[in-house]
């Protein structure tokens, strides 16, 4: 059973530097020499709880005046910059109201500071909405926190001025590397698109997206551009409508999208931009590519060649990098553990090709088909994100459910599709990826026997063609689902290797609240160990929320305060509260 070990969560105080703190006057003693560094914990140790009054401008005035000097900010900006460092991810609005003891509307006072920051590329949008064109939250661009701790100014990657095959590298480096298959992530990259179109109107293809009023219309041009870049002159270039059901929002200007591209009635296709790919001589509602006129008026100094498809950075939409995926330690079972390790090692660069030779020599197939199943919260995912890093393979992540269409046989087309590209990545890879069906639950349990509904037969047929897709893989399939007993006994055949994930065992579960609460006694963590069987999900909710409080408070949570976050969370699960039956309180 594999489980996160969040290293242990820090109070944002715990990172700052208080070596120049006087104790007996309260004050902070000037350095001789200001770093940014120190200048922006400097900045950062005073604001919190500050509200941003006179007394706080006047004690940061040192500070403030070097960094005003050495990046070219503004105080308020320089302000958002610290504490964005400090959280290391995405603030909102009102979490940066929280952190300096303001309201939410009291920082929207700055707004147009902000935003130049976003202007200027120091920062992005970030948040799954926005509120009259304001965006949620904000983040840092790449590149920033490096420039920082080297004690230089960030100066932004350059956008503009770009021709067009440095214009369509640039897409694609970006998309490869950030694009997630959900719509919050897309979000943002809609925004960086927007940017970097706007920055280079003097390319054509530039000129059309904005001379488009609907920004997802610009964008869909340019993930179709992408796919061309990906993809041209072979039998996978064609943005799916799954892709794109999945990127775009399920609203009512979603939805009226989705319509008019099925019926061939959006201004894209109107302005004959793209158009409905021809297979077989009938056009593939399901399927969007670049026109010819597309092709040879706006991307005309472009040229995909197929020695550049081929190269090991060209990257499916659905891959994701092994290089991405943070390192974590993670705790099994000793059941676990021996299964884990062997699979680990057959999949190492140094052991699978020599093992799949010898199984090709003596006739026997060369896939290998993985099902890791259990209780939610045990470490499956994780474990899958931990051994691609481990052995340098991209994982290429597929959304079981989202592959269902309401029309007929477009389910079928869709799994055929994944299966497809998949084969095509292997090929143009010098490592082969995993191919992860995350969650598969609704693909591999029991078939229907008696067939009533359209639904029903739909689920079979998608069963029916995966059961072959694993029966002739020649790569790696790594499947997770929470069932335990509702596997149909022909997937149970064609996965090889079947991990079950418990919840942990006492001991495991002690190794794991100490490697989360790492203040607490080992007396303390075997009682939490001993009188909750809790999953490592749990453990890491328990955490979250001492944490939290400690944020609000500045004070831990004692022993006491934790089991009644621990009683909490028992409230969500009926079979650990009996459990606890039975202990003294």
């Amino acid at each position: 059973m594999g489980i996160r070990n969040l290293r242990r969560t820090r109070n944002n105080f715990d990172t700052m530097d208080f070596s120049d703190f006087d104790p007996e006057d309260k004050t902070f003693k000037e350095p001789d020499t200001w770093t940014i560094i120190t200048a922006l914990n400097r900045v950062l140790s005073q604001s919190r709880k500050s509200s941003l009054s006179e007394e706080f401008w006047k004690s940061i005035q040192n500070p403030l005046a070097f960094l005003n000097k050495e990046l070219g900010l503004t105080d308020i900006q320089i302000v958002i910059l610290a504490i964005l460092i400090e959280e290391g991810q995405a603030v909102s609005w009102r979490g940066f109201g929280s952190f300096l003891g303001c309201s939410r509307l009291s920082m929207m006072v700055y707004s147009e500071e902000i935003e130049e920051l976003v202007k200027k590329r120091w920062l992005v949008h970030k948040g799954a909405y926005e509120i009259d064109g304001c965006y949620e939250g904000f983040a840092l661009e790449p590149g920033v926190v490096t420039a920082m701790r080297h004690n230089q100014t960030f100066i932004p990657e350059k956008i503009d001025g770009l021709n067009e095959q440095q214009f369509i590298d640039k897409i694609e480096n970006h998309i490869a590397n950030n694009l997630q298959d959900n719509n919050k992530a897309f979000k943002d990259d809609e925004e960086w698109l927007y940017q970097i179109v706007s920055a280079n109107p003097h390319l054509p293809l530039c000129q059309e997206v904005l001379s488009l009023d609907d920004r997802h219309a610009q964008s869909l041009l340019m993930m179709i551009v992408f796919d061309y870049a990906q993809w041209a002159d072979s039998e996978n270039e064609g943005l799916t409508f799954h892709t794109i059901n999945n990127l775009y929002p399920q609203n009512m200007e979603g939805n009226k999208m989705r319509r008019q591209l099925k019926n061939g009635t959006h201004i894209l296709i109107k302005k004959g931009y793209i158009e409905h790919k021809c297979e077989d001589g009938i056009a593939n509602t399901n399927r969007y590519m670049l026109t010819s006129r597309t092709k040879n008026e706006l991307l005309s100094a472009y040229t995909p060649s197929r020695s550049q498809c081929d190269t090991p950075q060209s990257t499916h939409r659905f891959l994701k990098s092994h290089t991405l995926i943070k390192e974590k330690e993670l705790f099994y079972n000793a059941s676990e553990q021996e299964q884990i390790e062997r699979l680990s090692s057959l999949l190492s660069t140094e052991n699978l090709p020599a093992v799949q030779q010898r199984l090709e020599e003596q006739g026997m197939r060369k896939g290998f088909a993985c099902l890791f199943y259990g209780a939610p919260g045990t470490g499956k995912t994780e474990t899958v994100l931990q051994i691609a890093r481990q052995t340098g393979r991209d994982i290429m992540q597929v959304d079981i459910s989202g592959l269902r269409d309401k029309w007929v046989g477009e389910s079928e087309k869709n799994i055929k599709a994944i299966f497809n590209n998949y084969r095509e990545i292997c090929k143009r890879s010098e490592v082969m990826p995993i191919l992860f069906f995350n969650e598969a639950d609704a693909i591999i349990n029991k078939r229907t026997e008696n067939i009533e509904h359209s639904v029903d037969k739909m689920d079979n047929a998608m069963q029916n063609i995966i059961l072959q897709e694993i029966e002739d893989l020649n790569g790696i399939l790594i499947a997770t689902t929470n069932l335990t007993k509702n596997l149909d006994k022909a997937f149970e055949r064609r996965f090889l290797f079947k991990v079950e994930f418990h919840k942990p065992e006492t001991e495991v579960k002690a190794q794991i609240w100490q490697s989360m609460l790492q203040d607490l006694s080992p007396e303390e963590v075997r009682t939490l160990a001993a009188r909750y069987d809790f999953s490592g999900g749990q453990i890491e909710n328990i955490t979250r929320k001492r944490t939290i409080d400690y944020i609000l408070s500045g004070k831990h949570a004692s022993l006491k305060e934790i089991e009644a976050y621990c009683d909490a969370e028992l409230l969500n699960d009926s079979s650990v509260r009996k459990s606890v039956i039975g202990f003294a309180r």
